[in-house]
């Protein structure tokens, strides 16, 4: 008996045709909490489009993942797996996306003398659910979960197929920047994705296989990368975004300071069934609500804000390339958690606040997010394959402007202060600028003190 198909609307790529198996597992309870966790976090605040979710992305990843395994003649069972994983691959996230790994990698439990430490804390609770969610567990045959699992954690040898679904060029890049732009309503994030795909090649190095463009569709792929830096720099790296996200963390690790032990419980994974069970209860709005309504925490009134859009304010900045000194540049790049809070506490002292409410933030424009690997490009792993001369090579062998760039435009470092001025809305311009100005040099002598 023949499989019954659905289809589904997308507004990036039209129609998707699923399989019941992927309804099934899209009909999951882990799988439609991801409708509740924005993929932009709270972007919205500044591009009031940027409401989509995990959830219409996910389904995107799988649906360009299984057009590249058409486009490679991907076997109808491989292609099914490999769409399984793109499907999953985001189902481990928590609240407002990416800054959730950041707290779950600082608030892990630290490793036992002996024992190895914990890394990429998001793919082993990703792993985690795969693995023990009853829903998942019997929808997918052993060898289905065994093969999503391999896809997200990696393999002993290289394989194309995981590079589709997590690598330096995966399809969760080729969706997410076209779905970003769009909802943002901007056209920084556009590229040639049909050229893309058609391009798709798998290079294989004796028992290894790795995902590779072929050489004709380098300027295609030049535009990809082109278009993943124009977006960091003007929609995930925008002020407002910058500092949401800063006013989230700072919100988040007050409340667990004060012990809150339900969000202490959300963030201390211990790989325990028990943890996972929890943590899929959480989403967005349940941590807002949950944040805002504790009236006696530090924490409630960062949310409350963030809640009503009443921002903390760019108070001051050093650029790491505008430094001359060494040692001063060095001392900023380096500074670790200790020096960072004796900044706020020195800066919060100087405007008469409390410490809690100046956050000092380091910036990389090439990945702002809290390192995550799905934020980042590197051309040493993209490979390039010349059909004409029947060889591959690294991206970077070849002449594309993101290379001649100057690497101060890619690797651009900014130490960012925020707190909260309400009073500069009701400013003159003229008065505004002077105590921007005022600000700014005091910022900047704190900061580049020895």
């Amino acid at each position: 008996m023949q499989e019954q198909s659905y289809e589904i609307r997308d507004p990036i790529h039209g129609f998707i045709a699923l399989s019941e198996k992927e309804v099934n597992l899209i009909n999951t309870k882990a799988f439609q909490r991801l409708r509740r966790i924005r993929q932009l976090a709270m972007a919205f605040l500044v591009y009031p489009g940027t409401l989509h979710t995990r959830f219409d992305h996910s389904i995107g990843v799988m649906h360009i993942a299984g057009r590249i395994c058409d486009r490679l003649k991907t076997p109808p069972e491989e292609r099914e797996q490999v769409r399984l994983a793109a499907l999953l691959h985001d189902i481990g996230h928590g609240p407002f996306s990416h800054v959730s790994e950041h707290l779950l990698d600082k608030h892990v439990p630290k490793p036992e003398e002996g024992e190895l430490a914990l890394e990429k804390i998001h793919e082993k609770i990703t792993v985690d659910i795969v693995k023990n969610d009853s829903e998942i567990c019997e929808i997918l045959s052993d060898e289905e979960q065994q093969f999503v699992i391999e896809m997200i954690e990696g393999k002993t040898t290289k394989d194309f197929r995981r590079d589709i679904v997590s690598s330096d060029l995966d399809a969760d890049k080729m969706d997410y920047l076209l779905r970003d732009s769009y909802f943002a309503g901007v056209k920084y994030g556009t590229y040639d994705l049909e050229k893309i795909i058609e391009s798709c090649r798998v290079d294989h190095r004796g028992n290894e296989s790795y995902l590779a463009i072929s050489s004709e569709g380098i300027h295609a792929l030049e535009q990809l990368l082109l278009a993943k830096q124009h977006m960091i720099q003007q929609v995930y790296h925008h002020r407002v975004r910058s500092i949401s996200d800063a006013m989230i963390i700072r919100g988040i690790e007050l409340a667990i300071d004060e012990e809150n032990q339900e969000l202490k419980q959300l963030y201390r994974y211990d790989g325990t069934p028990e943890f996972i069970e929890n943590y899929m209860e959480y989403h967005d709005e349940r941590l807002i609500d949950i944040l805002k309504q504790r009236d006696k925490e530090k924490a409630c009134n960062i949310f409350k804000r963030l809640y009503e859009r009443r921002l903390f304010k760019i108070i001051g900045e050093v650029s790491l390339n505008n430094i001359k000194n060494p040692i001063d540049k060095r001392r900023l790049y380096q500074a670790d958690d200790d020096q960072i809070r004796k900044w706020e506490e020195r800066i919060a002292e100087d405007l008469e606040i409390d410490p809690n409410d100046v956050i000092v933030k380091k910036l990389q424009i090439r990945n702002p997010n809290y390192g995550s690997q799905s934020y980042s490009f590197n051309i040493e792993a993209i490979i390039i394959f010349d059909e004409k001369q029947s060889d591959s090579r690294s991206l970077s062998d070849y002449e594309i402007i993101l290379a001649r760039l100057p690497s101060d435009e890619i690797d651009l470092e900014i130490v960012q202060v925020y707190a909260p001025r309400d009073d500069w809305n009701v400013l003159s311009t003229v008065k505004r600028q002077t105590e921007q100005e005022q600000l700014q040099k005091k910022v900047q002598k704190i900061l580049l003190a020895p």
